[in-house]
């Protein structure tokens, strides 16, 4: 960062009328005052946490607004639940920002939460180590490689079938979530590899300051199949997920029993004992895809629905007919809500991956960029 740019920062922080921001990821990003190097750092750093803090407590009211429209974007058939801390959580540890240590927070209003990828990942690793190895006849089919893996979270070609949302922070655990912590690594010179330190036992210990989270989440996956088989997928998802979180835990430090969570109102008498998880059951098959019933230049009734693939804002319609969906790629899109009817024509059928591509009627044709059989990553 350019010095003038701090010395404004410093002008700032030395303005004690001002609020410093209801924007705690904006906090982290732009307001340390003093470098790294500078002698000066811990104290910025110090001053730089506390007001993170307190502006989770400025957000709070709209944050309520914003968290309620996204529980109606979480449409169901979605499998969801409220999931605890068992003591702290950090996510994004390693992340770069201008602290030594990072943290995930959500961009517009700088709550915690928890990555819908960071999801994903967890509860893959998960499938194929735990379940994977189950010494019963279906157990292979929940590796890496295995049938079942691949149709829940997909492949290097192909994103799965089943949909990892971002988990939003409660309202209700919003203030005082996050909490200062340390970390005290006793060969730092060893960690960097610096000159090719060794580890020894007259090295000094290094506190390290960082900020983690405790509170609730709301944890919800859902299947890009409205069928009773698509929930079936959905709920075994939503089942590895589950465990993943109250076995392994997420985020950093699990090693040392950080990143746990587990189902709201699971929590025993003892924190470091939770219901154990259900063993997997029969696994539904997957449900054959629809027929695509019109051709490319057909103009269509359909009904406007959420963009299964969480694109926000884009618009995502169905056909109401055939019940097979797609975005307007060309043109701008009728201005109706969710819900509501309109008049489309198809410019183009994607028959493996079972959808349309739309355009407003009478729009000027241009090229269609979406390769036929891709799916994107989720």
């Amino acid at each position: 960062m350019p010095q003038s740019c701090r010395n404004a920062i410093r002008k700032i922080w030395e303005d004690k009328s001002i609020s410093y921001g209801a924007n705690a990821g904006l906090l982290r990003d732009r307001y340390l005052e003093r470098s790294v190097k500078d002698d000066e750092y811990e104290e910025a750093s110090r001053r730089l946490r506390e007001s993170i803090c307190k502006a989770i407590t400025q957000v709070n009211a709209l944050y309520k607004l914003a968290y309620a429209k996204e529980l109606e974007y979480v449409q169901k058939p979605a499998k969801d639940g409220i999931f605890e801390t068992l003591g702290r959580m950090v996510i994004g540890l390693g992340s770069e920002n201008v602290l030594e240590t990072g943290l995930s927070l959500q961009h517009t209003y700088g709550t915690p939460l928890i990555p819908g990828s960071a999801l994903k990942g967890l509860a893959a690793h998960y499938c194929d180590q735990v379940w994977g190895v189950i010494d019963d006849e279906i157990g292979p089919d929940f590796k890496l490689d295995g049938t079942y893996h691949k149709t829940i979270f997909g492949t290097s070609e192909d994103s799965g079938h089943i949909i990892f949302h971002d988990a939003w922070i409660t309202p209700e655990s919003l203030v005082g979530s996050l909490k200062p912590d340390v970390m005290t690594p006793h060969h730092s010179n060893y960690y960097s590899n610096k000159n090719g330190a060794a580890p020894t036992d007259y090295d000094d210990p290094k506190p390290i300051i960082f900020l983690s989270i405790a509170g609730s989440f709301h944890v919800a996956v859902s299947c890009d199949v409205d069928s009773d088989d698509g929930k079936k997928w959905t709920d075994l998802a939503f089942k590895i997920l589950t465990e993943a979180l109250c076995e392994w835990g997420i985020g950093g430090k699990t090693n040392t029993g950080y990143g746990r969570l587990v189902p709201e109102g699971t929590v025993d008498p003892d924190p470091n004992k939770v219901k154990p998880p259900v063993p997997p059951g029969p696994v539904p098959p997957w449900p054959a895809k629809k027929t695509l019933k019109h051709q490319r230049g057909d103009i269509v009734d359909v009904t406007r629905v959420p963009d299964p693939k969480e694109k926000r804002g884009a618009a995502y319609f169905i056909s109401d007919d055939d019940g097979i969906g797609g975005p307007v790629v060309q043109g701008t899109p009728p201005l109706v809500e969710v819900g509501q009817k309109a008049r489309l024509v198809i410019v183009d059928v994607m028959e493996n991956d079972g959808r349309y591509n739309f355009a407003a009627i009478g729009a000027k044709k241009e090229p269609v960029h979406q390769s036929e059989g891709k799916r994107g990553s989720r």
